[in-house]
């Protein structure tokens, strides 16, 4: 018959299975948490960001503070795609950052080279000349559309010599589809307010995809098309076009573009 093990084998027998049960667990969060923490630290740190990021900056804190506390008990897929659309969420809050901070810059120094215009009028000898030189103001349509940008959160854009420009990148659909994210969808309800509270304005929504990626492209901007459409945009002021794109060279990766007008 077999002695039974002493009291001090049996805590030596369990310490050492608390050790090696330590020595394969590795320590601290898994590397990509570490790399997004990183990133949102650099966010956080560069005041033209922390400044101007505003939700889009709030909704990457929550991902990546969300897969932080559940990394170690999500499976394989789960945590791939919260790291994927962690990714996506800081590159979205850097973009429209930067994106404001121009539109600010641009809008200082244009009132800057106004006021120096107006002084320089001011003590001209021939006020006829001088005012010539001095710039019209902006028209009211640039101001509309300037205005509306800022209701669109989680959205990239900007506005250009043709009009307010917002980007629906192809990390918005679900892969190889055209069913939008519910990332998207969010975003989307922003722009769909903003154009229920501007009737006059018109609406093209743009597919562009690759060569020959035509159908793809399509199909994304007729979803972003019939989403706007159900949020209580009028269909009629929806327009579709589907274009190649320079910059888009893969089948399946297509974007859209939605080009927004006023008088």
């Amino acid at each position: 018959m077999t002695a039974p093990a002493s009291p001090r084998l049996l805590l030596a027998g369990a310490l050492g299975l608390i050790c090696a049960s330590c020595a394969t667990t590795p320590p601290g969060p898994p590397p990509d948490v570490v790399r997004l923490e990183d990133q949102l630290e650099r966010l956080h740190a560069d005041p033209r960001i922390a400044g101007n990021a505003g939700p889009e900056l709030a909704n990457a804190d929550a991902a990546v503070d969300t897969l932080a506390r559940n990394a170690r008990t999500l499976d394989a897929a789960d945590y791939q795609q919260g790291v994927y659309l962690s990714d996506k969420l800081i590159q979205i809050a850097e973009a429209s950052a930067f994106a404001r901070y121009a539109e600010q810059r641009g809008a200082a120094l244009g009132a800057e080279r106004e006021r120096l215009l107006a002084s320089t009028a001011a003590r001209s000898v021939a006020p006829a000349v001088a005012a010539a030189s001095v710039p019209p103001p902006v028209g009211s349509a640039s101001a509309n559309l300037l205005a509306l940008q800022s209701q669109l959160g989680g959205l990239e854009s900007r506005v250009d010599e043709r009009g307010l420009v917002v980007r629906v990148g192809n990390y918005m659909f679900e892969p190889d589809q055209a069913a939008l994210t519910p990332t998207a969808q969010r975003s989307l309800d922003s722009l769909a307010r903003a154009l229920r509270a501007e009737p006059g304005t018109t609406v093209l929504i743009e597919g562009r995809g690759a060569a020959g990626d035509g159908q793809s492209a399509a199909a994304r901007a007729a979803a972003v098309r019939d989403y706007l459409n159900a949020r209580g945009v009028e269909l009629a002021r929806l327009d579709l076009a589907a274009r190649p794109s320079p910059e888009t060279t893969a089948p399946g990766q297509a974007r859209v573009e939605v080009l927004i007008r006023t008088d």
